[in-house]
């Protein structure tokens, strides 16, 4: 009986630290999309193009570089987050990518 009310304020006393973790992955991945439209919407608005709609990166596609306008920062995290980058085509077109990486999680280092 001891080792089960142990176990179960162990869970009771862990169980917010788990959820407060993951809370703070969505915010950072939410900050670093909004951090990363506001800057393509200033390159967009500085060389009048338009702002380019978010397209989920699928294996296979095909993407046509020809110069990479930003690519969102890597994060110190330890999960799968969002990433996101844009670039023009050889036709001036902005286009926005997104695709998902494993954060440079620091405890598996």
């Amino acid at each position: 009986m001891r080792t089960a009310k142990s176990l179960l304020l162990a869970l009771v006393i862990l169980s917010p630290i788990s959820a407060f973790a993951y809370t703070s992955d969505e915010v950072k991945a939410t900050t670093v999309i909004k951090e990363h439209q506001a800057s393509v919407q200033k390159y967009a608005a500085l060389h009048n193009k338009p702002m380019p709609e978010i397209k989920e990166y699928t294996y296979g596609m095909k993407l046509d570089v020809a110069k990479l306008v930003r690519k969102s920062p890597d994060l110190q995290t330890c999960s799968v987050m969002p990433k996101l980058m844009t670039y023009e085509d050889s036709k001036g077109k902005l286009n926005t990518v997104q695709y998902q990486v494993l954060g440079g999680c620091r405890n598996s280092q």
